[in-house]
């Protein structure tokens, strides 16, 4: 390689990672702006007369609609391309979070969440083609390990910095956090029209075949993305149930209070974090589809027992059970993220499998709503809701392990025809 060659190489590189980390940062405000009502929940309660059931219902308008616009979101980024698609969703996030801080009543807000809704249900999917695009696949694995990690960062960033902006003895003062996140996601979305633009060299438009022009509807048809959302559906309910319910289960079970069981389970944030960052440099060292996707079967198991577990495991084991399950629920997602031109049939169709798997994270979502009323009757019995997620995503991830080999040899036998 020539000096030349290099200095644009490494100029290349320096402009992709400037783009991953301000989409990175975009997608860490977009989970802030969802988590900004947990954060302010006994606030907000009082302040609009709000019960509890109107609460969850709120909280969970998301997973609806992800699920509605789950099947448009590829051919807007097919048509629009990922700069104007990323900027459509911050534009969704500001406007639903600016009415949300305006609101006064609770029909007001149920609006201002639902615009909120498509930046969040959105980012998932529009984000893993960016990092295709900009990133050739021998080094999406940091950018995606980081991305995937969004959603914890995002809560615990809300989490540490909402009590700064209320004072508990006015519960109106719920409004200045909404304002305070209103301000963040106008400053990103400034930053995304000034400092990104569309990659001079777009990876996933070289990787795939120029000469037959890919469709959408082909990416719908193929088994493999089918399989990744099935996966990522029981990913993602296995992932709600232990993130809402564990707290509440180490009080009941363990003799803690609320604090104690909040910050013991920071470890679970923690080691999610971690895994998430660290197979992303894995996923740079191996670069072959195969071995990744046996990392993915591997991870999936481990997690699968983990949520089996979540449910019975007791307070001297509960830091081992913290840090296995949180650095497999890093894992998980990371390579799933990571993979996504490799579970469509075509590279160019990575937006399809992208967006089927928020599609998943959707529908998970949505079933968690029906997990609550299982946890009324009984911590057995939501275990048994936690041990069929598991074996769906460990049986999916096996299953996405065999369809993509056996395309690899047909493939393989087509070249050699």
């Amino acid at each position: 390689m020539s000096a030349e060659e290099k200095k644009a190489e490494i100029n290349s590189s320096a402009r992709a990672w400037v783009v991953a980390i301000v989409a990175i940062l975009a997608s860490i405000l977009i989970s802030v702006n969802n988590n900004k009502l947990p954060a302010t929940a006994t606030l907000v309660l009082p302040a609009l007369g709000m019960d509890t059931g109107q609460m969850s219902f709120l909280m969970s308008l998301n997973g609806y609609v992800g699920f509605v616009l789950a099947f448009f979101a590829a051919s807007i980024i097919v048509k629009f391309g990922t700069k104007k698609a990323t900027l459509m969703v911050l534009i969704c996030a500001l406007v639903g979070a600016a009415i949300s801080a305006f609101a006064q009543t609770y029909e007001l807000l149920v609006v201002g969440r639902l615009i909120e809704g498509v930046g969040y249900s959105c980012i998932g999917t529009v984000i893993p083609v960016l990092f295709s695009e900009w990133f050739p696949p021998s080094k999406r694995g940091v950018p995606n390990g980081i991305f995937s990690v969004w959603v914890p960062l995002g809560s615990l960033f809300i989490m540490g910095t909402s009590g700064f902006f209320f004072n508990v003895g006015d519960p109106s003062t719920y409004h200045n956090v909404f304002w305070f996140v209103v301000v963040l996601l106008a400053v990103i979305t400034v930053v995304w029209v000034l400092a990104v633009h569309q990659p001079e060299h777009n990876y996933l438009e070289a990787e795939g075949d120029s000469s037959e022009p890919a469709k959408v509807s082909e990416g719908f048809k193929s088994l493999s993305v089918w399989v990744a959302m099935i996966a990522f559906a029981a990913f993602s309910l296995g992932t709600a149930c232990v993130m809402n319910f564990e707290t509440t289960y180490m009080v009941q079970t363990m003799g803690m209070d609320q604090g104690a069981a909040n910050g013991t389970f920071n470890i679970v944030n923690i080691a999610v974090i971690i895994g998430g960052v660290v197979i992303g440099f894995v996923m740079n060292a191996v670069t072959k589809t195969g071995p990744r996707l046996i990392i993915l079967v591997v991870a999936s198991i481990v997690l699968g027992v983990s949520f089996t577990t979540a449910y019975t495991v007791t307070a001297g084991s509960f830091t081992l059970w913290a840090i296995v399950f949180g650095l497999s629920n890093g894992i998980v997602p990371a390579i799933f993220f990571t993979m996504v031109a490799e579970i469509a049939p075509k590279p160019e169709l990575a937006s399809v499998s992208a967006t089927l798997m928020s599609l998943g994270q959707c529908v998970g979502g949505i079933l968690f709503g029906v997990v609550g009323v299982v946890v009324a009757s009984g911590w057995g019995a939501a275990t048994g809701i936690l041990a069929t997620a598991g074996i769906v995503l460990a049986l999916g991830s096996v299953a996405l392990l065999i369809i993509l080999k056996a395309r690899a040899r047909k493939r393989a036998g087509v070249e050699q025809a």
